[in-house]
């Protein structure tokens, strides 16, 4: 039965650093998009540098937030 926990254990924490991994190659790809289109200047890569610094906030803030944030 502890082999069954110990390997259990292992999985779960397979899986978070592979979630962890996801998030942060989204950050990188999405901070990238915000240094391609700050070399671009146009008013529509304006407004996209807009958003896209929006969604890296959010996802910094997911980040942040306690996992029991929804609770209170």
């Amino acid at each position: 039965m502890s082999a069954f926990i110990r390997l259990l254990t292992a999985a779960l924490n397979a899986y978070i650093e592979h979630i962890r991994l996801k998030r942060d190659t989204r950050l990188d790809d999405l901070q990238d998009e915000l240094d391609r289109l700050a070399a671009d200047g146009s008013p529509a890569s304006k407004l996209r540098l807009e958003r896209v610094a929006q969604r890296i906030k959010r996802e910094r803030e997911r980040t942040i937030r306690s996992p029991d944030h929804y609770i209170d």
